[in-house]
């Protein structure tokens, strides 16, 4: 009989996503700790996505807060008193978030083919041609995902995102020691050393080994922002970044520019991990409350980083109402295109509110636990900050190495494999970072890194030397 009601049990769960699962999801009880998760919980059922959901996002925010915890400026990423709640969002003196104290794209890929500086060493800032050796201050110039190290304007297949006060917003990408030490050890910086059958990154065993993380990372430049705003979000004060129409390509191999100070608040946030259970990674995505003033929080007179209702109102047949214009944004700019004039930019799909909880069960949805997580973290600059989602593989035990031939899965209604079938499948995005292609998702995109041999990494796809001088551009 016992096995019986178990039975049952999981099948109203699997079968029934507004099911009260307060017993299920019993276990995800959201902590303030330093210490990362090295795999998603357990799943106990066989469930479909929108239930298994909850494993996934409490992996995302518990991991989102140990690379948010304090961490020493020489110690290169090691979290500060990780077992104490009481030092998380205090970064006084000589302390920064995790990640920060990470490598950058740019340390890694030098882009003239020579070894990386080992992980102890000083971050570079050789980029910034007017900046001296040594500078301390962080360097934003680390470009994004499909474009050169110069190019930290530009999103992935498309140009800049200026704010609605006209200023640009900065992209970076960092990876963690594991998947630093691994490229830089066997040089997979350079393509020449690469396996005839594409690399497979480390996963780590799941416990006490962490495998490759990679973080994106996106900055508004707060210049003109009202400083009593200043607050809502993360800064950094002095942080250097290009100047555009500076930069200039050195025999084809070493690109710098000239770089200025400014104070950047942290408006978006990717983490890619991959685990022994997920070998094609496992990917969240954050945001900043007060992208597009959707917040009961945002404050009636701070306007929104992305988002001017007036400025709606002028393109009607553009935003949401006409796919085909363009349905994320106001405008397309071109890659390179340094018109300051802003971009309004609407939110395509929201924040999953499932699974429903009923009766008076706890909310286990997205919605949900970000109520609970903005909760525990009230009093930190962290509080405002929400997943929009989570990304996994349904089917992980599908080789890695078999992803779909098609990129435009998600456009094109085709399905979407992945090398995984990922859940959800499509639409999942981050408006500050995939502005104008909110209909794609994480592992659809990074497939295409997959097929490269480069194991879902844009990250090293693109940016590994190629001998002859120049790295990889798309």
């Amino acid at each position: 009989m016992k096995k019986l009601l178990i039975g049952l049990s999981v099948l109203v769960a699997v079968t029934c996503p507004s099911f009260a699962a307060d017993n299920l999801y019993k276990d995800l009880k959201p902590m303030v700790r330093g210490q990362h998760l090295n795999e998603v919980p357990a799943h106990r059922f066989a469930a479909s996505g929108v239930v298994k959901r909850p494993y996934f996002d409490y992996f995302s925010w518990q991991n989102f807060i140990a690379l948010m915890w304090p961490s020493k400026v020489d110690s290169h990423g090691a979290p500060y008193k990780p077992g104490d709640p009481s030092v998380f969002g205090r970064y006084e003196k000589d302390l920064q978030p995790v990640w920060l104290g990470w490598k950058s794209a740019f340390d890694l890929f030098p882009q003239n083919g020579d070894k990386p500086i080992g992980w102890q060493q000083d971050n570079g800032t050789a980029v910034c041609r007017n900046i001296k050796a040594g500078d301390k201050r962080p360097v934003l110039v680390t470009g994004s995902k499909f474009t050169s190290v110069a190019d930290e304007l530009d999103q992935a297949f498309g140009g800049p995102l200026p704010d609605q006060t006209g200023l640009f917003t900065r992209y970076e990408v960092r990876a963690n020691k594991v998947e630093y030490d691994f490229i830089r050890d066997h040089g997979y910086y350079n393509k020449a050393n690469w396996p005839s059958d594409g690399i497979t990154l480390p996963s780590g065993n799941g416990k006490d080994t962490t495998g490759v993380i990679e973080i994106k990372a996106a900055w508004r430049d707060l210049k003109k922002v009202d400083k009593k705003f200043h607050s809502r979000f993360f800064t950094l004060e002095n942080a250097l970044v290009s100047i555009p129409d500076t930069c200039s390509d050195k025999h084809n191999s070493m690109i710098i520019c000239d770089c200025e100070a400014t104070t950047v608040g942290l408006v978006g946030f990717h983490i890619a991990q991959k685990t022994p259970d997920f070998p094609q990674w496992v990917w969240a995505t954050f945001e900043q409350v007060d992208n597009l003033g959707e917040d009961p929080s945002t404050p009636a007179d701070m306007p929104p980083s992305y988002y001017d209702p007036e400025l709606y109102k002028k393109y009607p047949g553009v935003l949401r109402a006409n796919p085909a214009a363009h349905p994320g944004s106001s405008r397309v700019p071109e890659v390179n295109d340094f018109n300051p004039e802003p971009i309004n930019v609407v939110r395509l799909s929201q924040i999953p509110d499932t699974p429903k909880p009923i009766a008076n069960a706890t909310d286990y949805s997205t919605t949900g636990m970000n109520k609970m997580y903005r909760e525990l973290l009230k009093g930190t600059v962290w509080a405002n900050y929400q997943l929009i989602g989570s990304q996994w593989p349904q089917l992980p035990s599908i080789s890695a190495k078999t992803p779909t031939d098609n990129d435009f899965g998600c456009e094109d209604g085709t399905p979407v494999q992945a090398g995984g079938m990922p859940f959800p499948e499509c639409q999942l995005a981050n408006i500050t970072m995939e502005t104008f292609h909110q209909y794609d998702s994480c592992m659809n995109c990074h497939q295409g890194a997959q097929r490269a041999g480069a194991d879902f990494s844009w990250l090293l796809a693109l940016r590994a030397y190629l001998p002859g001088g120049t790295t990889n551009k798309k």
